[in-house]
């Protein structure tokens, strides 16, 4: 008699414990660094290229891509696409021109997070233009 009463009431407390789902914690300073990386990478870009010129900023690109430049193909092109672009759009049209070519670079991002569209909104305002 005693022991069924130990199980039955381990049964009862025990219940809401088996039905309940996996707490999920989600972590959020991974994206905090790597939001902080990208701008370690920009800022770093940016101050190059204000103390040496375009070779500068054609330095901070080299060691950003270093990977992608020594894997060859069709990485390597694009990271020569992505190093060289900026630049020579700078050199075309002056600081404008880069800022210009980042800003389509990147409108993605400018979309999420400065006129914070969420995905299907985004859908509905590239229908539009």
């Amino acid at each position: 008699m005693r022991y069924g009463l130990i199980a039955v009431a381990g049964l009862l407390l025990a219940g809401p414990a088996l039905d309940a789902s996996p707490r999920v914690v989600k972590h959020h300073h991974a994206q905090r660094k790597k939001i902080a990386k990208k701008a370690g990478w920009a800022g770093a870009g940016f101050a190059a290229g204000h103390a040496a010129g375009p070779a500068g900023s054609a330095a901070v690109g080299v060691a950003k891509y270093r990977r992608d430049l020594k894997a060859g193909g069709q990485r390597r092109t694009k990271a020569v696409a992505r190093i060289g672009a900026p630049i020579a759009a700078g050199a075309v049209a002056g600081p404008a021109g880069t800022a210009g070519y980042e800003a389509v670079e990147h409108r993605s991002w400018i979309k999420r997070h400065i006129f914070h569209l969420k995905p299907n909104q985004r859908k509905k305002a590239s229908r539009k233009n």
